[in-house]
């Protein structure tokens, strides 16, 4: 077995370096109710931000390597020791956002940290909600802990969210003919997971899914057929598990310089779990770090999602989603499977501010075999940061982005990944 750090004198809570706090928030809102929301659409963003907030006011960051999104992963390599005994951590933080799907708004968190276990990090129990221009809301709860000495790791999850966004339709061709409809999702969302730590740094667990989904067209006789969905689509539900595997070995969770992050997650949906339809769903994501410079980062991403035949359209691969490719409407292009790869140069300019360079292309298609035949989605942007924290390094984020016919603007806490 691993061995574990020496234990370390006892410290206030608000002292120790909360490495799960990022699971709360990644949860928090990405996973509400949803595929929209669980395929972390930019309400995953808000919620990310929340915990990298709460956990920038209450600790600086060590050395030890960080965790992944926690909604495509629940371990994270153990910090510090923290004290058998301590007094519970009660943080309240709001965050605002900007995104091109939902508009502005802002999210409100409240996140507990206590360790009812010795545990060498706390355990995190949270709730929040947000609300936005376009009148969507949301609210959701999050429990994460570790067991067996840091070894396990438990994820729960649930929320309701009610989204407003535009419905293209489905394929590359449904998003270029740039027209749509109103789409009202309104849904719940259940998730669990468990990772077991094999080795350092890699994690294997499972991960289940339930999601009940009531959407609602909001233009009758639409231009174009499929922009009128099926009655059975409008009000379903599924219920899924499978695997969820991690490998993180990044210096810092907020600001990498160094390292690597990558996730896999497969559900399998099927009658018998409840699910109103059967289908598999994949979602693999890496990003290295590369320290080029003495105040430069090299980071490079890539992601590959794949949805069976069967899939309710919205569980379908979501360009923009997990921040590929920005400058996107999530949802305006839409499939089985999706390709993303882009690069960012991010440059401290001075002790507070920072400006970034990123740029890449992906694209979308009726199946894994069809992408070389697919849209071919580019996009380039730029950026400023402003380093709220500089014990952990967080950054404020403002991205400018354009992609292949459109144009957003970004606000939020934390890097795009």
């Amino acid at each position: 077995m691993q061995q574990r750090p020496d234990a370390t004198p006892p410290r206030p809570l608000s002292a120790v370096p909360l490495r799960s706090a990022p699971m709360l928030a990644t949860l928090l809102l990405a996973g509400l109710p949803f595929p929209v929301m669980a395929q972390n659409l930019p309400v995953q963003q808000m919620a990310n931000d929340t915990v990298i907030a709460t956990t920038s006011l209450s600790a600086p960051q060590n050395d030890r390597p960080g965790t992944g999104d926690a909604a495509t992963s629940a371990a994270a390599p153990p910090a510090p020791p923290a004290a058998k005994k301590m007094k519970p951590d009660l943080l309240v933080v709001p965050i605002p956002m900007s995104n091109p799907t939902v508009g502005a708004g802002l999210t409100v968190a409240g996140v507990l940290f206590y360790n009812p276990n010795g545990s060498s990090q706390p355990w995190v129990t949270g709730g929040g909600a947000f609300y936005t221009t376009n009148k969507s809301w949301g609210a959701g709860a999050v429990h994460s802990m570790s067991l067996d000495d840091d070894r396990f790791k438990v994820l729960l999850f649930g929320g309701y969210a009610d989204i407003n966004m535009q419905f293209y339709g489905i394929g590359a061709n449904a998003g270029d003919r740039d027209i749509s409809v109103d789409l009202e999702d309104r849904g719940t969302m259940i998730l669990s997971q468990g990772q077991y730590e094999i080795a350092e740094h890699f994690y294997v667990g499972a991960r289940y899914r339930f999601l009940k989904v009531n959407s609602r067209i909001k233009r009758e006789n639409p231009l174009f057929p499929d922009l009128n969905l099926p009655g059975n689509l409008l009000d379903s539900q599924t219920s899924g598990i499978g695997p969820a595997v991690t490998y993180d070995s990044r210096d810092n969770q907020f600001a990498p310089r160094k390292g690597a992050n990558v996730t896999l997650v497969g559900v399998f949906n099927m009658d018998a779990l409840g699910s109103d339809f059967s289908y598999d769903t994949w979602q693999f994501a890496a990003s290295g770090y590369f320290p080029a410079t003495s105040t430069g980062t090299l980071a490079i991403h890539g992601s590959l999602c794949a949805v069976s035949k069967g899939a309710p359209f919205y569980d379908l691969c979501m360009y923009g989603q997990n921040g590929d490719l920005r400058g996107y409407e999530m949802g305006r292009y839409r499939d089985r499977a999706m390709w993303t790869a882009q690069v960012e140069w991010r440059q401290q300019m001075s002790d507070r501010f920072g400006g970034v360079l990123f740029g890449g292309i992906g694209g979308i298609g009726d199946s894994l075999g069809d992408l070389d035949h697919g849209k071919f989605l580019p996009a380039v942007g730029m950026g400023l940061r402003f380093k709220a924290s500089p014990e952990t390094g967080t950054n404020l984020r403002l991205d400018i982005a354009m992609g292949r016919d459109s144009q957003a603007i970004y606000f939020g806490i934390g890097e795009a990944f």
